[in-house]
């Protein structure tokens, strides 16, 4: 069998069935969509309300996430791939716009963020985020959006990128964060002085 075969037979058998209930439908609607905004609020509140150690996560995270997504920016313009509803494959239950499915960028986003608390030896949140990327992964292939391959692809990815900025955030680190402090410091002074932010 082939990887494009594998590849098709494996979503036919995540992607949802004709019977699939409504409650089933809007839980994966959740987890696809929603859950993006809660994770970002997440990054902001360890940001703004959180201590030197819990900013620290944040922007690592954060900088792992954007490396993460412009290198899979650059393969979907080098290796395009057609969603399964450009293929007119499966049941497509969310709109999406008829782009370059390989690898996820939602997949992307929260492993990354996932990968990066747990090479930061921040074992519960890091695995609690990579157990809801894989909730995210499963909603978006479920929904017709994706290929079960856009996920793994998205994975790897992530766990390579999450790896390389560790390692140079065991060396440079402490003074990536002393800058991004004191320009935060700069710019929200007056709330940082009243107590407001943190």
């Amino acid at each position: 069998m082939s990887l494009e075969a594998f590849n098709l037979d494996l979503f036919e058998h995540l992607n949802a069935p004709d019977g699939a209930s409504s409650f089933m439908v809007n839980f994966a609607i959740f987890i696809a969509n929603d859950t993006l905004y809660l994770m970002m609020i997440f990054l902001l509140l360890s940001w703004f309300l959180g201590n030197r150690h819990t900013k620290e996560l944040a922007l690592k995270a954060v900088i792992t996430t954007s490396i993460a997504l412009c290198i899979g920016f650059i393969i979907s313009a080098l290796f395009p791939h057609p969603r399964p509803f450009m293929m007119d494959v499966g049941r497509t239950l969310i709109y999406h716009v008829p782009n370059s499915s390989f690898p996820s960028d939602h997949m992307l986003f929260f492993s990354s963020i996932a990968f990066s608390y747990l090479f930061a030896k921040e074992r519960k949140i890091g695995v609690f985020l990579f157990w809801l990327a894989l909730e995210v992964a499963w909603s978006r292939v479920y929904l017709g959006v994706h290929f079960p391959l856009d996920m793994i692809g998205a994975l790897v990815v992530a766990l390579i990128t999450a790896f390389i900025i560790q390692k140079i955030w065991d060396k440079y680190g402490h003074d990536i964060v002393e800058l991004a402090l004191r320009i935060y410091q700069l710019l929200f002074s007056n709330l940082i002085n009243k107590g407001w932010l943190r």
